[in-house]
């Protein structure tokens, strides 16, 4: 018959039940140091005096002649002394080393009893009680923590304490919350910050402007300074290279910013405006007022394109809307006639924004002018960059 083997199994502890041993194992230990010491203190209660009681109101009596009765009839002194010590009230102290006199005021069953069980509220230890034990004080306390009073102290206390998760563990969070209302409330602040800091984030990515890509063609670089062609130089079929943050008026109010954060399109406007009339007279400050007088000064791409139609024809001009592909594009251009390009936004500026297209050159490749960079306005595009951004073209007439 084949040989059979027993093989045993050790399960791994998880960390809940080895706390649970530990636990238990911590508890045994101090109750048998308990039974230890009330066994150690049995025989000094053997040595406890006897308390008798005399009343000391009663009047001192003669005593009676008879056998006891001394040479002057009062009684024999000792006889005496031996009746009083009957009643008197006194301590007999047992030898050196047993415990110290009990206080009358206490209950003479605590003569019998000495060791009080450990509580939350710990007797004086000048009465011989013993002092709380400290696992169980922590323990009884759990419902009412130093949390009634906030700190970062008491918090860290809370936490950090085994039994508070022991508690939320057993319970569960709504039940905690409930009882500890200080927790309550330190949730609640932490799910409003959550919330504020999640609503923060949302708002500025939905109204924070785009960039464009790094290896995009609309994406450059300005290194100098943006200087605009001088007034002087301003004349009929030139279209002259303006900013919208041009000192002369980048830091007038334009909606709820200036004029050089979006500016883009009355700057452009004037541009044109110049290149069609050949005056001096109106600056891009002159088309933002007009637009912030008419509230068409936000940066979407409706508004870009109202403000362009419905500013031209107060200022004398008139625009007429193309297709924005290579064949309209070129026929404009060639003809010498400014197109206004209304660009996406995350291409030419991070909003809606307006170009205006002035020549080709010898590659065959755009020149054009963009109120936002100096960088973009000095470098020649693709056609199919132009098309690529562009929203809406229109060729602008004097009116």
């Amino acid at each position: 018959m084949a040989a059979t083997t027993t093989v045993k199994v050790h399960r791994r502890k998880t960390p809940s039940a080895a706390r649970r041993d530990e636990t238990i194992a911590e508890t045994r230990e101090r109750l048998e140091a308990a039974v230890s010491l009330a066994k150690s203190a049995l025989p000094r209660r053997k040595q406890l005096i006897a308390v008798k009681v005399r009343d000391t109101a009663a009047p001192e009596q003669t005593a009676p002649a008879g056998p006891e009765a001394g040479p002057h009839g009062k009684g024999d002194p000792s006889a005496a002394q031996a009746r009083g010590s009957e009643t008197s009230p006194h301590i007999v102290v047992g030898p050196a080393g047993s415990i110290p006199p009990t206080p009358a005021s206490r209950p003479a069953a605590d003569l019998l009893n000495p060791i009080r069980p450990a509580t939350s509220r710990p007797f004086s230890t000048a009465d011989g009680a013993f002092q709380a034990d400290p696992l169980i004080t922590a323990r009884a306390r759990r419902g009412s923590y130093a949390l009634d009073a906030p700190s970062w102290r008491s918090f860290r206390s809370y936490v950090t304490d085994r039994s508070a998760f022991d508690e939320l563990r057993a319970v569960g969070l709504a039940a905690t919350m409930r009882s500890h209302r200080n927790l309550a409330l330190v949730m609640a602040a932490v799910g409003l910050t959550v919330l504020l800091a999640v609503a923060v984030v949302g708002a500025y990515l939905m109204l924070a402007p785009a960039t464009a890509d790094a290896d995009s063609p609309y994406a450059t670089a300005d290194v100098a300074e943006l200087v605009s062609t001088p007034a002087s130089q301003w004349k009929a079929g030139e279209i002259p290279s303006l900013y919208q943050s041009d000192p002369a008026w980048g830091s007038l109010a334009y909606g709820q910013t200036t004029m050089a954060n979006a500016g883009g399109a009355p700057t452009a406007l004037a541009m044109a405006y110049v290149a069609v009339t050949g005056r001096d007279d109106k600056t891009p400050a002159d088309f933002a007022q007009w637009g912030t007088e008419h509230d068409l000064t936000a940066s979407g791409t409706d508004t870009v394109q109202a403000l362009l139609t419905k500013a031209a024809a107060d200022f004398g001009l008139a625009l007429n809307t193309i297709d924005a592909d290579d064949h309209s594009l070129r026929r404009a251009i060639v003809s010498n006639i400014p197109v206004l390009i209304v660009t996406e936004p995350d291409t030419f500026s991070p909003v809606a924004s307006v170009v205006v297209l002035d020549d080709i050159d010898r590659d065959s490749r755009i020149v054009l002018h963009d109120p936002t960079s100096a960088a973009r306005t000095n470098k020649s595009w693709a056609f199919n960059d132009i098309t690529d951004a562009a929203i809406a073209a229109y060729e602008v007439h004097a009116a």
